[in-house]
């Protein structure tokens, strides 16, 4: 990126300015991916500035946007997008700019270093403006990363060099190279939207014997705010309170394992225990790991607390606790402000957490940690929460901001994590669209209803019959056509997904019409980057169950669709099982030959292909099945039975 002028600003803390700029070096690093921008201090000195905003840089660029997409954060924890075209509108609190010029995508990601904490704010017509802060009012001199720019073709791909650069820098794994934890990877249930704080072991007893009833093999129980020993917003000791879990938890967790499918129960603690930290008198028994701040409050040490959430998390254990959903963990910069720098603070909780976790073998979903140092913190942990919460009184308008937070924010979050979608309910008027977005997700899957109001019919098309998710790959996220664009207002929102079928990948995509006005719609295989230019893809309406020749057409407000583009083999386009949002996925093997086609089924169920060859027959496990199909045009369903058992599956022509 070239720079046309650089102004540099020190906020001191006593208000006045300094704008010195022989105090500062802003240079340029290449990297594989992409290009890293440090800056050097000389002569600081231990100056006292400004606690919220005490570096900033004005850079004027070559750069001249016709649109962009600024990820900002809307509260201390999460971030949505804003469709701008100047760099006046970029939001206060920008952690990622895409940038679409007339020539190419630009990806800006403000970085995290060791000490500071970079941010976009509103810049001018021509000039972009960095904030860089880190929670104490000192300064030492430093040379430290303010910002990576990256640049495609595609703006997912820009992300994508930028994300990639940044982990590179700060040594962060990526998402392939972190691990989901096993109970995760099966259909959940949260008490959060059913109890929300009056959660107890009672009501627990009577959704298990609900489920039980209902025959929905859910495999794990959260069990979310509410069941701490707690003193206002802050944590009194770290067994439940006794008034709603007079016997622990272990006997309640034995009882409900033995009532059915039911095998794993996590916990939801705030990040620093409580909202607020600990009471003076808690009896934790940790002293030794806690941190008193310069305000009074008492929180776990991001030097040593590790001490604390260990004897925490082997206390769980012993109670029958498999896991901990971790919550408020954006909010440790504020805890430790004008004690500890925020990136440092965020890595010292951040790593506490995740060594004491090996106690569960790390398995910990992460929540309302979206804030950059966050994200960037945690190294070992896999699975982050992508969105503001679920809440089922806001209705449609909560649907829409939910969809649009997930579907932005999976650009650059997906690179680091699996990202969780949150909760739904079930027998909402909305739960059919909630459980396609979370099929199509890539991420754990689990409902929040309410004792009596869980409808099995939701959940079916996304799991198997022992639970276990029909997952695709990654996230969902936004097609490139539709990154520059506010779905609220025009368009169809498209969205793509992959999975394997079998060795083959298949493509899929969820369209929303989320605007008040009817819209046109045009995908296509070549919206979906992972999927083979040079193969040739059938088109298969879900909903409908029919073939498309191009997927097209127009859709009301509200209206949504799921469409799947499978690729043609030697003689057909198999779909698996047509009763699932991912029934592609259900297709452990595929083989074929010159006279029949060879497909194991993970469990057996309808299925369906499309082929231009005349079937000759079709068998399962050597017994003739032909007269159980059923084709039209070309698209053929076979009405398996099913039974929870593989099942192989030979077409012959």
């Amino acid at each position: 990126m070239k720079i046309k002028d650089i102004r540099y600003v020190i906020k001191q803390k006593d208000s006045t300015l300094c704008q010195n700029n022989d105090r500062f070096c802003l240079y340029e690093k290449t990297c594989k991916e992409g290009s890293v921008f440090c800056l050097k201090t000389e002569g600081l000195n231990n100056m006292q500035i400004d606690l919220e905003q005490p570096f900033t840089l004005l850079l004027e660029t070559e750069i001249k946007p016709v649109r962009m997409t600024a990820m900002y954060m809307l509260n201390d924890w999460w971030t949505r997008p804003a469709f701008i075209t100047s760099f006046n509108e970029i939001p206060a609190r920008t952690q990622l700019l895409m940038i679409q010029t007339e020539e190419k995508c630009y990806c800006l990601l403000p970085m995290i270093s060791d000490t500071y904490k970079t941010q976009l704010a509103p810049g001018t017509d021509t000039q972009m403006q960095f904030i860089m802060f880190s929670g104490i009012d000192t300064a030492e001199d430093f040379n430290e990363p303010v910002f990576v720019i990256a640049e495609d073709a595609s703006p997912a791909h820009a992300v994508h060099k930028a994300m990639k650069t940044m982990a590179e820098i700060r040594k962060l794994p990526l998402r392939e190279e972190r691990t989901m934890p096993e109970m995760l990877k099966y259909l959940g249930w949260c008490s959060w939207d059913a109890f929300y704080q009056k959660v107890n072991a009672k009501g627990l007893e009577e959704k298990a014997e609900e489920l039980r009833d209902k025959n929905i093999p859910v495999k794990w129980f959260l069990i979310d705010d509410g069941w701490l020993d707690v003193e206002g917003k802050k944590l009194k000791a770290l067994e439940p309170d006794k008034n709603k879990f007079p016997e622990g938890f272990l006997p309640v967790t034995e009882r409900i394992r033995n009532m059915g499918s039911v095998e794993y129960f996590g916990v939801w603690h705030a990040v620093c225990g409580y909202w607020e930290g600990l009471t003076d008198d808690n009896t934790a028994g940790c002293d030794e790991f806690l941190y008193r701040t310069k305000d009074g409050n008492l929180y776990p040490s991001p030097i040593n607390g590790e001490g604390f959430y260990r004897k925490w998390y082997k206390y769980l254990k012993k109670e029958g606790i498999s896991f901990v959903k971790v919550d408020g963990q954006s909010t440790v910069a504020n805890f430790f402000k004008d004690n500890i720098p925020a990136p440092q603070a965020a890595e010292g909780i951040a790593k506490a957490i995740e060594n004491a976790a090996e106690l569960m073998d790390r398995n910990v979903i992460n929540c309302m940690g979206m804030a950059m140092e966050t994200i960037t913190a945690r190294k070992l942990t896999g699975v982050s929460r992508n969105s503001d919460d679920f809440v089922p009184s806001r209705g449609p308008a909560g649907f829409k901001e939910h969809l649009l937070q997930n579907a932005y924010n999976s650009l650059y979050h997906n690179d680091i994590y699996t990202c969780d979608w949150d909760m739904f309910w079930t027998a909402q008027e909305d739960a059919s669209q909630h459980a396609l977005l979370r099929a199509a997700s890539g991420g754990p899957v689990y409902f929040s209803d309410r004792v009596g109001e869980t409808n099995p019919d939701a959940v079916k098309p996304l799991i198997y019959q022992d639970g276990k998710l029909l997952m695709l790959e990654r996230s969902l996220m936004p097609a490139d056509d539709c990154v520059f664009t506010d779905p609220l207002k025009e368009g169809i929102l498209k969205m793509h997904n992959f999975g394997y079928t079998g060795k083959h990948i298949t493509g899929a995509m969820a369209l929303f019409n989320m605007t008040e006005e009817e819209q046109t719609f045009h995908a296509s295989a070549e919206d979906i980057p992972e999927l083979d230019r040079s193969r040739e893809y059938v088109i298969y309406d879900w909903h409908s169950q029919t073939i498309l020749n191009e997927c097209t057409g127009t859709m009301k407000p509200g209206e949504y669709g799921w469409y799947l583009f499978a690729p043609k083999g030697k003689h057909m386009a198999f779909f698996g099982r047509s009763d699932k949002y991912a029934g592609f996925t259900a297709v452990d093997d595929w083989q074929e030959y010159d006279d029949h086609d060879a497909i194991t089924i993970h469990e057996a169920g309808p299925v369906c292909w499309y082929t231009e060859h005349a079937v000759k027959s079709a068998e399962i496990a050597g017994k003739d099945v032909t007269s159980l199909l059923k084709e039209e045009n070309g698209l053929y369903l076979l009405n398996l039975e099913e039974t929870g058992s593989q099942t192989e599956i030979t077409v012959r022509w």
